[in-house]
């Protein structure tokens, strides 16, 4: 058919591929001849000492990723999904119908023990029948990581394959149900919709810590199970490989998981080692903070005690300085002006002589000062002196 466009995908082994090369031939011959009505047919497939080749038939609408962004499907991936400007969500029909094909095409895949583990909305294809389809179902024989890898290897309940595609659906989902990719492990935010109840199941926090429903559980839930399907004739479901073959691969699934959960154990010490560095980390901040306030009272206790010192000083001066100026004031002895250069004032003039009255008391012993005898006399002499007896006198 040359009209027709093939893609095909080239893929290196990864860490988790533990078949050999005869093993791994014959998985890739079975892989060529399975038939789905929701996993995308392989056109060819050839494996090497390195890794494999795989060829399918391409589609114009793209993958689901495609639709969710509104790109072009031959644009590079920078371009498409680097600033997606197309983000929108699918109508609830649309992702019950998507989730349900998804669903069928995960149990078809569990019950002949295929591992995927690498479901994402890049690897959904949907069809010109609006079906959505699986693709790199080679990816986990190859033992490359899956892409939500990252996130579950932070929650130990999730360590079968079958519990880490139920995971990768409950990303797929929320990004059909909301539009754009949910960048966290978990999230107890979800908005109200059709799906937040399977939501709640697969991403909460209660969920991943106490473990996930199977793909029968979510097929058996009313937004699934109400979902009409449409087949036609030549839908069918076939794949077939040997009893040996099939043995294998069950081996290589349980060493995937094996390390899967000692991966987890790492994390899980990495993160009690980190949460130990920041407690004793937290611990000498607070003891630095304690010295430090520790430092500064005793620092301040010093301070307070130079200052109550400093005051006692002050106020043993302001005493002193009180009762000295207290004695001066309370003694009758002025304080002696000997060898001071403010000069004295000059001594009062005497009284004008008396005339016509009493001659004045004698002076006693030169000193200036009258000292009469009787103090009746004295009153007497004052209350009966005449002034008109005195002489007028010329001031010169």
């Amino acid at each position: 058919m040359p009209k027709e466009e093939i893609f095909g995908s080239w893929t290196d082994f990864g860490p988790d591929k533990y078949l050999d090369d005869k093993e791994m031939h014959n998985v890739f011959k079975s892989l060529g001849q399975i038939q789905h009505p929701y996993i995308h047919p392989i056109r060819l497939c050839l494996c090497t000492d390195t890794g494999g080749l795989v060829a399918r038939a391409a589609h114009r609408g793209g993958t689901l990723r495609d639709t969710l962004c509104g790109g072009n499907p031959r644009q590079s991936f920078l371009k498409k999904y680097g600033n997606p400007k197309g983000h929108k969500a699918l109508p609830s029909e649309r992702v019950a119908k998507y989730g349900r094909h998804i669903l069928e095409a995960l149990k078809f895949l569990h019950d002949k023990g295929l591992p995927y583990g690498h479901l994402h909305t890049g690897n959904v294809i949907i069809d010109d029948d609006d079906r959505a389809k699986l693709l790199d179902l080679e990816n986990g024989v190859l033992g490359v990581p899956s892409f939500y890898r990252p996130y579950f290897m932070q929650h130990k309940k999730i360590h079968t394959m079958e519990a880490v595609d139920v995971y990768c659906f409950g990303h797929v989902l929320y990004e059909m149900a909301y539009g754009a990719p949910l960048r966290e492990s978990i999230t107890d935010d979800i908005e109200d919709g059709p799906a937040k109840k399977i939501l709640v199941k697969i991403l909460s926090t209660d969920a991943c810590r106490n473990g996930l429903p199977s793909i029968a559980d979510l097929l058996y839930d009313p937004f699934f199970s109400l979902v009409q399907l449409a087949f036609v004739s030549s839908d069918r479901a076939h794949f077939k490989m040997a009893a040996s073959t099939k043995e294998q691969l069950r081996l290589a699934v349980s060493r995937t998981e094996e390390r899967l959960k000692e991966e987890q154990r790492l994390v899980r010490s990495q993160k009690r080692l980190a949460r130990v560095q920041e407690m004793m980390s937290c611990e000498e901040e607070k003891k630095k903070h304690r010295h430090k306030l520790e430092r500064s009272k005793e620092h301040q206790h010093r301070h307070n005690k130079k200052l109550e010192k400093a005051n006692s000083m002050n106020c043993e001066r302001s005493d002193s300085v009180n009762s000295s100026a207290t004695t001066s004031v309370g003694t009758s002895t002025p304080p002696s002006t000997t060898g001071s250069n403010v000069p004295s004032p000059p001594p009062p003039p005497p009284p004008p002589p008396l005339t016509g009255s009493m001659p004045p008391p004698p002076l006693a012993n030169g000193t200036g000062q009258s000292e009469p005898k009787d103090r009746t006399q004295l009153l007497g002499a004052i209350c009966s002196f005449d002034k008109t007896a005195l002489r007028k006198t010329k001031v010169s």
